[in-house]
């Protein structure tokens, strides 16, 4: 009996070729997996980092417009009690409770009613609060916004100075503040016995993309209006609208 040659094909199993063909398409499926796999992982590690310096950056802007929406009248301007918890508002303080910090100062003191007041915190919401450009701590080239926050501010009690560091990567911060008819870098109510109408922050930060083809972030301006004002910017008013309806 002869042997069915089909059948002795059959029985010979894959030919080398034909596995050689096989685990070629078996590399080239994992390698479309992997690199799948890895590139979702990237632009979910790149997601999370980025909403993370979303977030930061939102608190510490939040923590910005809260401590200039509760601006208090200087001392001096405005009857007691409203002076008495309260000290000048001035660009660069003559007197500052932060005065020991040696870094870069870019706000003035602020006399502001932004402090947390519950079972758990022994002081009132009055609080003087500074912003300061500080040395990183990364070793970059960049800076860190840092505020200090002071309170016990009764005479009877020793002032503590808190600082916190809002955000690092910062290449510059600044205030400015708006007379009502222009933009100025510099405020002594000293001077001028009155508040600025408004106060604007200004933030720019580096770039976290070390790629030299990355576009710089767009610089961030926060304006604050103030909304309260000093017997002199009482007066002012008052008179410009008398000569407004007066004309």
């Amino acid at each position: 009996m002869q042997p069915n040659p089909a059948s002795a094909r059959a029985d010979s199993g894959f030919t080398l070729l034909e596995l050689l063909i096989a685990t070629a398409v078996g590399a080239i499926v994992l390698l479309v997996i992997n690199g799948t796999y890895f590139g979702a992982l990237r632009l979910h590690n790149a997601t999370n980092a980025q909403t993370d310096a979303s977030l930061v950056l939102e608190r510490a802007l939040g923590l910005v417009q809260r401590d200039l929406a509760g601006l208090m009248v200087p001392a001096g301007t405005a009857p007691p009690p409203a002076g008495t918890f309260s000290g000048q508002f001035q660009d660069t303080p003559t007197d500052s409770l932060t005065q020991e910090f040696a870094d870069s100062r870019v706000s003035p003191d602020l006399y502001t009613t932004s402090g947390t007041v519950d079972g758990w915190q022994p002081f009132s919401e009055v609080q003087v609060v500074a912003y300061f450009l500080a040395p990183p701590t990364d070793g970059s080239n960049t800076k860190n916004l840092v505020r200090a926050v002071t309170r016990n501010l009764l005479p009877a009690q020793t002032p503590t100075t808190e600082e916190q560091v809002l955000l690092t990567g910062v290449n510059d911060a600044g205030f400015d503040y708006y007379d009502g008819s222009e933009w100025t870098n510099t405020w002594d109510s000293t001077v001028t016995s009155t508040l600025p109408v408004a106060i604007r922050f200004s933030l720019s930060l580096a770039n976290r993309d070390s790629s030299k083809s990355a576009p710089q972030p767009q610089p961030i301006q926060l304006v604050v209006p103030v909304l309260v004002s000093t017997r002199t910017s009482q007066a002012a008013a008052l008179a410009q609208a008398s000569g407004g309806t007066g004309s």
